[in-house]
């Protein structure tokens, strides 16, 4: 007998079949592609990707949209090292020689706050997430070029600047078939594994399914709804700002553009994995399963040597697939009622 709610199923946890069939893929194209050093590179450059679709999905399952998040995430980045290192030409800092320790909690607080800001204006000014986070991505992106004038503030051969690159740029330890496991990797998999428990067993989490299905209803139910999406704005924020700290050490030096176009691929990564845009459905789990396929799609196409324009034109085509599959996703889901509401 057919059932909408199994097509449903399927298609929330498709990503992982895909992710699969991808790996095999790329197995067969290099010989390159299954080995320790790829595998952790992999790996490696999900974590700051996760660490931004972990925030995302709170975001898109209450219902609301962050297009803030690179710009937060290169804002934080580069405030975390300004802090730190010597004014003048080279480093460019800011010359307070802040405790490296101090300059990252500096760092992460002003990634919680812009979301919080952004929430407030969302709440309390009536405004459309839309447009406030897309206003706030071009003013924290006008803020990082006027802060810097341009000019790349890097840490680098800076002994102080070491404990802020620490996170991007250190190893753990070995895995046998996975390399060297960077604190990044872990960091990230620290934070899936708190975000899932809360989605899953907590009330957050369970108040925001409600919101992002139906806000009316969670009102009726007597769900401080507005609470909630600032709390969830917040963490988006804090989440960037993470996702920044990490970045960080592996780039060293930081530009104002830090972080540019980050944006779209956290949406692909959160919908391919089940989250939909129209609230109230998705996993941390699936979501995870988003990022590991993007950036396991990027690196087999940079061992097969691909063109960077024909990687630009997969990117954009992964996303129209994302779309189409939240879409199709929408679609049953009414589906389902309907069907539901005529058998009763």
């Amino acid at each position: 007998m057919f059932s909408y709610n199994r097509l449903l199923f399927l298609i929330d946890h498709l990503i992982w079949g895909i992710l699969v069939l991808v790996f095999v893929f790329f197995i067969f194209q290099s010989e390159y592609f299954l080995t320790e050093r790829n595998i952790s590179n992999i790996l490696t450059a999900a974590a700051v990707l996760g660490v931004l679709v972990a925030g995302q999905t709170f975001v898109l399952i209450s219902g609301n949209f962050d297009l803030s998040t690179e710009s937060t995430l290169g804002l934080a980045a580069l405030v975390g090292i300004w802090l730190i290192v010597p004014a003048g030409p080279t480093t460019f800092g800011g010359g307070i020689f802040m405790n490296p320790y101090l300059s990252i909690i500096c760092s992460l607080s002003m990634g919680a706050l812009i979301g919080y800001i952004i929430g407030c204006l969302i709440t309390y000014g009536n405004m459309h997430n839309f447009i406030v986070t897309l206003a706030a991505l071009l003013v924290i992106r006008g803020l990082m070029m006027a802060f810097t004038e341009g000019a790349p503030v890097s840490g680098f051969n800076n002994p102080s600047a070491d404990v802020f690159y620490w996170l991007g740029h250190e190893k753990a330890f070995k895995l046998p078939g996975l390399g060297k496991i960077s604190v990044a990797v872990l960091a990230t998999g620290l934070v899936y594994i708190v975000c899932h428990l809360i989605l899953k067993h907590h009330k957050f989490g369970r108040e925001l399914y409600a919101i992002g299905g139906n806000r009316d209803a969670a009102e009726a139910l007597g769900i401080n709804v507005n609470r909630r999406i600032r709390q969830v704005y917040m963490l988006s924020g804090l989440l960037a700002a993470l996702g920044g700290w990490m970045l960080a050490g592996r780039v060293v030096s930081i530009q104002s553009n830090l972080g540019e176009t980050f944006i779209f691929t956290v949406f692909a990564g959160a919908v391919i994995g089940g989250v939909s845009l129209q609230g109230g459905r998705g996993t941390m789990l699936g979501a995870l399963g988003g990022v590991l396929l993007l950036s396991t799609i990027d690196r087999g196409l940079n061992l097969m040597q691909v063109s960077v324009f024909w990687i630009k034109v997969i990117q954009g085509s992964v996303i129209l697939v994302a779309m189409l599959i939240d879409a199709q996703r929408v679609r049953l889901k009414e589906l389902s009622i309907i069907a539901t509401s005529e058998k009763k």
